[in-house]
């Protein structure tokens, strides 16, 4: 009888609950403040660096539309196909956070056109272009997303409303000798307008189309480019350097008027002819998966 009462008497069971359930709750409590703290930040880190290899596909894209184009200034009649890989998704962690962002990619879906006129003695001329875009917007779950677009030669990139152009197009303005030479070679994207969500690998595939020289005259005195784009201060920062380097003044010899979806450049140097080469690559561009 005493054994029994010397067994419900016992605090050893009690101890054994009060630490398992102590061991529990500081088991709670660190696994709360590993996802709290650590694992957002090892996410934002991974898809920081996933924005960086997007970044480095589209630089690759670049380069391989301007081989294309190149190759078809050389030989009009050659057809040359290339393809790049594009990394839609990343910031997956092994165990820890395997899920992985997504990306949308693009294909004529934004919107760039160039209107270019020119003036000299003898009257005025103006040509209109629909170049098209390629483009990627992130879909972070951590790190602030980004878009990054291809138009008409360049490489940007844009996060909360600021865009800044990372890779120029093929636009020269030199100052020689009293002529200011602008030689500027529109890249057209051709295509279908596509737009693929994936957190996989899609295949950009160019194919080059066509090359011409659409126009040449060295006695303009007066050259005004106009550009609709969904980045006019990435544009307009990227012409505005351009004519400084060339020592050129603004509001003498130049201006740039900016909105919210278009950018203009006026060339207008006092005494100075503007000699303009104008040519325009055009580029097939087609969405497939590996």
């Amino acid at each position: 009888m005493n054994s029994v009462k010397q067994f419900f008497k016992s605090e050893s069971a009690v101890s054994t609950v009060v630490s398992f359930v102590l061991l529990l709750g500081l088991f709670v409590t660190v696994l709360a403040v590993f996802n709290a703290h650590y694992i957002p930040e090892w996410k934002a880190d991974a898809e920081k660096a996933h924005m960086d290899d997007v970044y480095d596909d589209m630089s690759q894209l670049k380069a391989r539309a301007d081989m294309l184009s190149l190759a078809s200034s050389l030989d009009e009649k050659s057809t040359v196909s290339l393809s790049i890989p594009i990394k839609m998704g990343g910031g997956d962690i092994p165990i820890v956070g395997p899920t992985k962002s997504s990306g949308m990619l693009s294909v004529n879906d934004g919107i760039y056109k160039v209107d270019i006129t020119g003036t000299n003695s003898t009257g005025s001329f103006i040509k209109s272009y629909d170049l098209g875009t390629i483009g990627y917007s992130s879909n972070n779950g951590y790190y602030v997303d980004q878009t990054f677009a291809y138009e008409n030669g360049a490489v940007i990139v844009s996060q909360r409303e600021r865009s800044l152009m990372k890779l120029d197009p093929s636009i020269s303005i030199k100052n020689q000798s009293g002529t200011l030479l602008v030689d500027l070679t529109l890249m057209e994207i051709a295509g279908d307008r596509v737009l693929i969500t994936s957190n996989g690998i899609e295949e950009v595939k160019l194919t080059s189309n066509d090359w011409a020289k659409e126009f040449e005259n060295k006695s303009l005195t007066n050259l005004t480019i106009s550009m609709n784009t969904s980045y006019p201060s990435a544009w307009a920062k990227y012409l505005n350097d351009s004519a400084k380097s060339e020592d050129l003044v603004y509001s003498v010899d130049y201006n740039i008027d900016e909105g919210d979806d278009y950018v203009t450049f006026d060339l207008n140097p006092p005494g100075v002819n503007i000699a303009l080469y104008l040519n325009k690559a055009t580029v097939d561009a087609r969405v497939g998966t590996f």
